[in-house]
């Protein structure tokens, strides 16, 4: 068996539905994957630290993880305890690839990659083409940790996520990351047979969701592989 999964999850609900009180989560979890089946993922612009000192703007990337189910109880906390997977060749054709990390920490004479990027997209700034260019690369690249270390209370660890990411070029002729409603916004859309695990928060959310009229349309067409995230262990 390789070490690689060859299921890529995209995990959602930690920054909004997580927040909500308990008693609405269900529904909205309902509602979010009602939403993507209908819409395709959701994609928004936003911001974040990549090589230490630098930090990218206005990127738009869908997330999915490569880990096996058995290890996604910390993940999901992290990123929400919804969880859609889909071949790797579904995202590689999407134009998905893995992450590049580096270190968030490292000695001056043991950066030449991170270096090598950054002065790339630095200096190419008086040209438009290969400035993009690098920004794309840049979207690719992420820290293997946050500043803390092991020793201190906050301590993420994003290296064991094993993270791919879609990115968006600003072409507005991608066909993979359509527009979605709202400015900035981006749906990467799918059909039912491309769904091949559904991983629900609870057994309320996965009975709710199968009683559903609008997913039973969906999940008539292909019945993915459907678990808790208290099955998850045991795969």
């Amino acid at each position: 068996m390789g070490i690689h999964s060859k299921i890529l999850v995209h995990w959602t609900g930690k920054r909004d539905i997580e927040n909500e009180p308990e008693a609405r989560r269900a529904q909205l979890y309902l509602e979010r994957l009602r939403d993507y089946y209908q819409n395709g993922l959701f994609a928004k612009r936003t911001s974040e630290d990549v090589i230490r000192g630098m930090r990218m703007a206005n990127i738009i990337r869908l997330c999915f993880t490569e880990i096996r189910l058995s290890q996604v109880q910390a993940h999901s906390d992290r990123y929400g305890k919804l969880g859609l997977g889909f071949a790797r060749d579904f995202i590689t054709n999407k134009g998905g690839r893995p992450v590049v990390y580096i270190p968030y920490n490292a000695s001056e004479d043991s950066r030449l990659l991170e270096d090598s990027i950054k002065n790339v997209y630095e200096r190419s700034q008086d040209n438009t083409g290969i400035h993009r260019s690098a920004k794309w690369i840049m979207a690719h690249v992420k820290r293997m940790s946050n500043e803390n270390n092991d020793e201190i209370a906050g301590y993420e660890d994003y290296y064991e996520e094993m993270e791919w990411r879609i990115v968006y070029d600003e072409n507005p002729e991608n066909r993979h990351l359509t527009q979605g409603q709202g400015k900035g916004i981006r749906r990467l859309k799918f059909e039912a047979s491309d769904i091949r695990v559904l991983v629900f928060p609870d057994e309320d959310t996965r009975r709710i969701s199968l009683e559903d009229d609008i997913l039973k349309r969906y999940l008539s067409e292909h019945m993915p592989i459907m678990a808790t995230l208290a099955d998850c262990p045991d795969f």
